[in-house]
This record gives structure tokens, C-alpha cells and sequence, in this order.
């Protein structure tokens, strides 16, 4: 498991503590549960690019924040070399902002890869 499988399983949990999603939130959802096929194929700058296609300017709901936030962990290392230790940060700063906004994480998901 890595970093990709960690987005995957946290679009399911906003989907499922914030359900019913509007349009636009069921396809972002849809998209980064992408990012583990996309990883496969080599080609994560096009989910990014899909995702960035629906991803509003600023977001419009909680579920928006939670879902941005979601991809943002997609991307904190897509242009650069990867650097575990600013993966795990990240996310640890991702969990008591989701439990503010009622969705509980898994506190320890493995991050040290793709």
C-alpha cells in the first residue's frame, strides 16, 4: 500500500460520512479513487489533471474542504523527489482537521511509497 491507495481509502471515507454528494463531489471522488490506476500506467500529472478539472476554485462545502484537502496529499510529492517523512506531516496535520469536520482517519496508513 502507499500513498495512492491512502487517497483512495480516504475519498471512500468522505464519501461515505458525508453522503449524499452533490454531482460535482461524486465525480471528484470518482477521480481520486483513480489515482491507484493512473499510478500504474506512469501518468499521475493526468489525474491530476482530471481532478483539477473538477475541482471548484475555492471550496464550496465541507465536503469540498475535505475532499481538496484529500487531493492536496495526492500531490505534496508528484513534482519532486518523495519524501516520506513530508508525506506523514502532511497527513498528520490532514487528522484533526477531519476529525473537526466529524471524519475520522486512520492515524498511522502506511505513506513510505507511491
Amino acid at each position: 500500500m502507499g500513498v495512492c491507495e491512502v487517497v483512495l481509502q480516504m475519498a471512500d471515507v468522505v464519501a461515505a460520512a458525508r453522503g449524499p454528494l452533490t454531482p460535482r463531489e461524486a465525480c471528484w471522488v470518482h477521480l481520486l479513487r483513480g489515482a491507484v490506476p493512473y499510478r500504474a500506467i506512469g501518468r499521475l500529472d493526468l489525474w491530476e489533471a482530471a481532478c483539477n478539472a473538477v475541482t471548484p476554485p475555492a471550496p464550496e462545502s465541507v465536503t469540498e474542504e475535505l475532499l481538496d484537502e484529500v487531493q492536496m496529499l495526492g500531490l505534496c510529492n508528484l513534482y519532486q523527489a518523495f519524501q516520506e517523512a513530508r508525506t506523514r506531516a502532511f497527513y498528520d496535520r490532514l487528522i484533526p482537521f477531519f476529525e473537526e469536520r466529524g471524519v475520522r482517519l486512520p492515524p498511522c496508513p502506511d505513506l513510505s511509497e507511491w
